[in-house]
């Protein structure tokens, strides 16, 4: 027969083995509830260099994909995969390659924006989606012309 000492050991180890199960089959999971992924095309020519931007509308972090040379991308928020579902505004980055400086303590020179200004900041980016849980592809299909009502009085 058992004592109760006994008794509440192998109580207590059952319970702590049953929530260390319960942490690792459910606790490290992706932190975030939605994957975004998809390609980048301006004029239907896929970018291959840049950034795609994923700013919430309302509160929490943005997420980030490096536009891959195939036009790619993939959004991550740190080195984390995945962004909350929510309200987002895109914005889409990419330049042409830095030209070296003549001096050589000096940096390269950036490279001339591709994307047109429309498309480089989330305050005016005509670029809006609504993000879901789970798996979302999001294709962009970015024009040199601006978009309708376009008034062109913000700069970035």
């Amino acid at each position: 027969m058992r004592s109760n000492g006994t008794r509440y050991i192998s109580r207590y180890a059952t319970a702590t083995l049953l929530l260390v199960c319960t942490i690792f089959c459910f606790g490290c999971g992706r932190p975030y509830n939605a994957s975004v992924n998809g390609s980048v095309k301006l004029d239907d020519s896929p970018l291959s260099r840049g950034t795609v931007t994923f700013t919430p509308k309302h509160s929490g972090p943005s997420g980030y994909g490096m536009i891959n040379q195939d036009g790619t991308y993939s959004i991550k928020i740190g080195t984390q995969d995945g962004i909350p579902s929510g309200d987002y505004s895109v914005t889409v980055m990419s330049s042409q390659e830095p030209t070296p400086s003549t001096d050589p303590a000096l940096p390269p020179k950036p490279g001339k924006p591709i994307t047109p200004i429309w498309y480089r900041n989330p305050s005016n980016s005509p670029l809006e989606f609504t993000i879901s849980p789970g798996k979302n592809e999001i294709n962009l299909d970015l024009q040199s012309q601006p978009p309708a009502g376009w008034k062109g009085t913000r700069k970035s």
